[in-house]
């Protein structure tokens, strides 16, 4: 004896269907999520690109054009890079913000074969306390530094600007010179100092994906 005469669907297509209905509203578009977590006063300019989009395109920029960039930009890249993690949550990583341009010449100094030091209107140093280190002498503050950097690189560039990591760290040379310029205490080390502005210069995107360097499971 059939229950359902041929004209109406399945038993079991109904079934699927009450299912899906049931569960869809159970299943969290991450994208949809990330939109609506409060973002405290930081407002995300528009036409800022997605994270993989900027991941993808970001290059080093060396040349900047005269335009200021707005302190609103600035905050917004020191809190991309305060939002990366950090080993231990010891948030270690300290940052110095210059747009003093005698600072700036003088920081010019400290490596005068970066010459997009000398282009920049502002910049952001980014430092390791070592005394927010929770396990001292492990170098945790460079890993922090590193991630925290690599987030204001991307964040600059999806927001249209230009940057590019100018290494301090670890050159002996360096790392006495920065910290004396910028009255540095002996436990805070300069990582790197990142020059920021509008770009004066275009790269073409790469397409760095090489095969041969990715192995899964075992080399």
């Amino acid at each position: 004896m059939k229950i359902f005469p041929r004209s109406y669907p399945s038993f079991n297509l109904i079934a699927l269907v009450l299912i899906a209905l049931m569960v869809a509203p159970l299943i969290t578009d991450t994208r949809i999520w990330a939109q609506d977590q409060p973002a405290g006063n930081i407002k995300v300019p528009k036409g800022t690109l997605d994270a993989v989009t900027a991941i993808l395109t970001r290059r080093s920029i060396r040349d900047y054009t005269s335009r200021p960039v707005p302190e609103e930009m600035i905050k917004l890249l020191l809190t991309a890079g305060m939002a990366a993690p950090s080993a231990f949550n010891e948030r270690s990583t300290e940052f110095v913000v210059v747009n003093d341009p005698k600072i700036l010449r003088e920081i010019s100094q400290v490596n005068p074969a970066s010459l997009q030091l000398k282009k920049a209107s502002v910049v952001i140093v980014v430092c390791g306390n070592q005394n927010k280190e929770k396990n001292k002498g492990q170098g945790y503050w460079q890993l922090n530094g590193a991630v925290a950097a690599e987030n204001i690189l991307i964040a600059a560039h999806a927001v249209g600007l230009g940057a590019v990591w100018t290494a301090i760290y670890p050159y002996p040379d360096r790392i006495p010179k920065v910290q004396k310029l910028l009255n540095l205490p002996a436990e805070v080390i300069p990582l790197n100092i990142i020059p920021i502005g509008y770009p004066g210069e275009r790269k073409m995107q790469e397409n760095r994906f090489d095969p041969s360097r990715a192995h899964y499971n075992r080399w």
